[in-house]
């Protein structure tokens, strides 16, 4: 399917965003927000490794045998908001600040919906790791392994810093009402 029918297909509109998956892997989420038709050609915009970029379609093919599409996650705002949002995107092109963590493509993503940087994904491995270490920390415990138990300690703070970075502004930063 090319990128054509596949924005028609699905009805995508300028800051809705496309949520992709690995092939075969495909574990975490990869998102990409539609800016629309610019010189006749549809262009796309995300936060990658190299930083937040436009994919032009000759990229957006070879990225696309990577990445399957799952899911549309439509712009959260009235059509009139459209043009902020798009202005977000924009505002972000050539910054080159991506990191896995704090800075990743859904907390991009989120920015330019909602105007505020946040990662659910980075919250949820951050919370699992803080568990994984209150699970160690209790076994070191009960068998009365100082060593055990302070390791644990040190994987609980890892996972509540790593799920703190999910939201690295921890929501001060003011969020776009709708």
């Amino acid at each position: 399917m090319s990128v054509h029918q596949f924005i028609v297909q699905y009805g995508i509109q300028p800051a809705d965003a496309v949520v992709l998956n690995k092939k075969f892997f495909g574990m975490v989420d990869h998102f990409v927000i539609y800016l629309g038709l610019i010189n006749f050609q549809h262009m796309f915009v995300a936060n990658y490794i190299q930083g937040v970029k436009v994919i032009p379609n000759h990229e957006l093919d070879d990225f696309l045998k990577i990445y399957v599409p799952s899911k549309i996650e439509k712009f959260p705002g009235a059509e009139t908001q459209r043009g902020e949002a798009l202005k977000r995107a924009m505002s972000l092109i050539g910054q080159r600040a991506y990191n896995y963590v704090a800075n990743n493509c859904e907390h991009f993503k989120n920015f330019v919906h909602y105007g505020i940087k946040k990662s659910t994904q980075v919250q949820k491995v951050g919370g699992a790791v803080a568990i994984g270490g209150m699970g160690v920390t209790l076994i070191g415990l009960d068998k009365r392994n100082n060593g055990m138990t302070l390791v644990g300690i040190f994987i609980v703070l890892i996972g509540i810093i790593v799920a703190l970075l999910g939201d690295p502004d921890n929501n001060k930063q003011r969020k776009v009402d709708y």
